[in-house]
């Protein structure tokens, strides 16, 4: 939840250049990925990003609201649901990439938190871009190919693995700005 009060504040006082990092699912995404690093097992990994991706979002929007902005019931609860989902199967990539499970699901977790974070990209530089910044898009964007390379290198072994971790990024990334777009 300290994690939603922040980007709430950081959405209006951040430097514009990185303004949108407030108001994006993959920071979210990262924090679930991040609390589900204090599990053990497989269903404490699920069930520790399932809590986090709500939590991060009741955060801010609760924050938003008591600093007088509007908050609609529906936003709250479209991305609580999706904080819930992509949580939940952050927490089990997460889990799957520590070793855990069947490896040929591994370079599926990898694509996880890039997927994310380029198919959103993708939505910004296409859609919005006229009214945030270009240069966070892409940067966002190079991040998440960022992630996708290291975890490939430290977590993956194979030419085939990282074939799959890269087509599913890619997979995973349209779909994530699909969805975008019906929004």
């Amino acid at each position: 939840m300290l994690a939603g009060g922040m980007m709430s504040f950081g959405q209006t006082v951040a430097p514009d250049a990185i303004a949108p990092l407030f108001n994006s699912a993959a920071p979210v995404v990262a924090v679930a990925a991040a609390v589900s690093l204090a599990a053990r097992g497989p269903w404490s990994h699920v069930t520790l990003g399932a809590l986090a991706g709500p939590l991060v979002m009741v955060g801010y929007y609760a924050t938003a609201s008591l600093r007088g902005f509007g908050v609609s019931a529906s936003w709250v609860v479209l991305w609580c649901v999706a904080g819930v989902l992509f949580g939940a199967v952050m927490g089990l990539a997460v889990w799957l990439l520590r070793g855990h499970g069947a490896a040929w699901l591994r370079p599926l977790a990898a694509a996880v938190l890039p997927s994310v974070a380029v198919g959103e990209a993708a939505h910004g530089l296409a859609r919005i871009s006229e009214s945030t910044p270009v240069g966070y898009w892409w940067a966002q964007a190079a991040i998440g190919v960022a992630v996708l390379a290291w975890t490939v290198a430290t977590r993956l072994t194979g030419v085939a693995a990282t074939l799959v971790a890269c087509g599913a990024t890619a997979a995973g990334a349209a779909a994530v700005f699909a969805a975008y777009g019906a929004f």
